[in-house]
């Protein structure tokens, strides 16, 4: 994960004159004038590694009434560093700009016609690639739907299962007739640069370092370090359109928890949309669905309740298939498991790349909160602050407890060698 200071901290370009003509586009009214604005940051340092992203109060005059809309603005980094590296090309804005303008209202239309109410996600108001790459979204929060701060529970993992499971299938019902389903290839494995493999790998190398720490994990830790070598081609081979792949489906790519807003009524759950279709990447559903069971699911929905999730997941993707009227040959369950076992090396590289982005606070990861700001800003290029975090993160108690009942079973099903 990459931390920018900017991420707390607004462009100088993001003023009224700026807002003024978003709105005037989004609300089609050219005489519309901003009156007054605040803008505040729209997440938590680290909780997006592919954007920075704001919230905006807006007040603007249109049509004779005075009137009030939250906006969320998501934009790149201005200021050095890795995720503005790799930002910079404007890859992912574009897929992201695909999946809002093209393949998600396609999406939606099909399941309004079938008498599906599902909704995905917010709706996209405003986009634009130059002088600036930004998007703004409706502010779900209006809505009363907010973030979590740990991964889900079997409850909430279902509600996500179910749009997953919708998702896949929508875009297999798709892909034939929107063809440009079929052209995403910018998932992760595809647009990691040379910067972020060096990262991986060093951290690999921590890790393996932290095994030979652990009591009894000793022998893990050769079996962790030759991974370093070639886990990035396998990655790569993953997320790349395979021919010999049972079925494919439009993966969202980055399905975690961070990328919800929960609607909660009386303590529960009700509703779950999703956000960030930056690397949504045509190819196998085990993309999602392994990258989901470690970064959404907490680990004792994971450990005690994956196959149940995974037959669950399946059944509401032949439901909607079914609902929509499919007419091709619906893949069996074992089709989904051979694909989960096939791209097993991702379970792997998850646990030792995100999974502590995932498990643990910002605070946990940082080591030590600034009294000013509240956190400490730092980007991983910085080789002595990374090694620094990553080590404590690999130390962590929770981190640990999960690793240390994960590795023989990576090392039993072949995913510790490469």
């Amino acid at each position: 994960m990459a931390f920018n200071k900017d991420e707390m901290h607004a462009p100088t370009w993001l003023n009224d004159r700026f807002l003024e003509k978003a709105l005037k586009q989004s609300e089609n009214d050219s005489a519309l004038v901003v009156t007054e604005y605040k803008i505040v940051p729209g997440s938590r340092p680290g909780d997006h590694y592919a954007s920075i992203i704001f919230r905006a109060s807006v007040s603007f005059k249109s049509r004779g009434k005075n009137n009030e809309i939250s906006l969320i603005v998501k934009t790149i980094p201005e200021a050095d560093g890795l995720k503005r590296d790799l930002l910079k090309n404007g890859v992912v804005f574009k897929t992201e700009t695909i999946m809002y303008t093209t393949v998600i209202p396609e999406m939606q239309r099909l399941f309004r016609s079938v008498g599906d109410e599902t909704e995905l996600g917010p709706r996209l108001l405003y986009a634009s690639k130059e002088p600036h790459l930004v998007m703004i979204f409706e502010d779900l929060a209006k809505r009363n739907y907010g973030m979590k701060n740990n991964q889900l529970d079997l409850h909430d993992a279902k509600i996500a299962y179910s749009k997953l499971a919708k998702w896949h299938a929508a875009s297999m019902f798709l892909a034939d007739t929107i063809p440009v389903i079929k052209t995403l290839d910018k998932g992760i494995g595809a647009i990691a640069n040379e910067d972020f493999e060096n990262i991986w790998t060093a951290n690999i190398s921590l890790l393996a370092k932290v095994c030979r720490e652990w009591s009894g994990y000793e022998m893990y830790g050769d079996r962790v370090d030759s991974l370093k070598k070639d886990i990035h081609e396998k990655i790569k081979d993953i997320y790349r359109f395979n021919e010999s792949t049972s079925y494919n489906v439009l993966n969202h790519g980055d399905f975690h928890f961070k990328n919800m807003m929960y609607k909660v009524v009386d303590g529960k759950t009700q509703d779950i949309l999703l956000l960030d279709y930056q690397v949504s990447v045509w190819g196998s559903p085990a993309i999602d669905v392994i990258y989901s069971l470690y970064n959404m699911c907490s680990s004792e929905t994971r450990d005690n309740h994956r196959n149940e999730l995974i037959k669950f997941y399946y059944d509401q993707f032949v439901a909607s298939l079914n609902k929509f009227g499919y007419l091709g040959k619906i893949p069996p369950l074992i089709n989904l498991h051979v694909e989960i076992l096939k791209c097993g090396h991702l379970e792997t590289f998850l646990s030792a790349a995100f999974l502590p982005f995932m498990i643990l606070t910002f605070e946990e990861l940082i080591g030590q909160v600034n009294k000013d700001e509240g956190f400490e800003m730092f980007d991983p290029s910085d080789p002595e602050k990374m090694t620094e975090m990553m080590l404590g993160s690999y130390r962590n108690p929770k981190y640990a407890a999960i690793m240390q009942k994960y590795l023989p079973i990576f090392m039993h099903k072949g995913f510790l060698d490469l």
